[in-house]
């Protein structure tokens, strides 16, 4: 009896406030399956923005010298990421009316906390290639950091959430081989490439996907 009583005080949690806490995770995961807030139109604008980046930077930006690329380079990519997620922010706000969400929940922060480390490792990894004026290398970095953060937000999201993740994951992959094997194709080639597929048709089919079932 006093060891129960030191292993309660101590902190132990007490089996009935698990179950509890698990009853409450398997609810949210069920509502976010049945009501989703991700739009598809969201998916298809981030895909279509992408690709304009890739343009701009296969066309303008690559034209300009090795020493003179850091600032459009950055300029470019700040673009496409405030734009895709300014419009998935208005178009997640207008969904999640539509199935009586807010945009902020619990399950929202939930997902925000578990993308973070893919994302933030992502951001580290653009810096350090930047200092080293390696920029054209950061591309299959930007796939499997994102592929992360994805598979981490699917773990409370709809199937199609997680598949999009592993895709990314294997696109980052492919990338990295691809830029080991191939020596003589040019790295910005290559990822550029890569990432107008991934981040462009990627978001594309997924957004039409999502769309077909839930609604635009």
């Amino acid at each position: 009896m006093y060891v129960r009583e030191r292993e309660y005080d101590e902190g132990v949690l007490p089996v009935q406030e698990a179950q509890e806490n698990l009853r409450m995770i398997r609810a949210l995961m069920e509502r976010s399956t049945k009501y989703s807030t991700f739009s598809g139109l969201s998916g298809v604008f981030a895909g279509l923005v992408s690709i304009i980046g890739c343009l701009v930077q296969w066309l303008y930006v690559l034209s300009l010298s090795p020493e003179s690329r850091a600032v459009p380079f950055i300029v470019n990519w700040a673009a496409v990421i405030a734009l895709a997620i300014g419009m998935d922010f208005l178009l997640t706000k207008r969904r999640a009316a539509q199935v009586g969400k807010t945009v902020i929940s619990r399950l929202g922060k939930l997902m925000a906390l578990a993308s973070a480390p893919g994302l933030g490792a992502g951001a580290l990894l653009t810096l350090y290639f930047l200092h080293r004026g390696m920029m054209d290398e950061v591309y299959p970095f930007w796939m499997l950091s994102y592929g992360i953060a994805v598979c981490a937000v699917g773990l409370f999201s709809q199937k199609e959430v997680s598949r999009l993740g592993w895709a990314f994951l294997l696109a980052g992959t492919l990338t990295l081989l691809a830029q080991f094997l191939l020596p003589s194709l040019r790295s910005a080639q290559i990822g550029l490439a890569m990432i107008g597929i991934s981040f462009g048709g990627f978001h594309i089919v997924y957004g039409i996907t999502v769309s077909r079932r839930n609604g635009w």
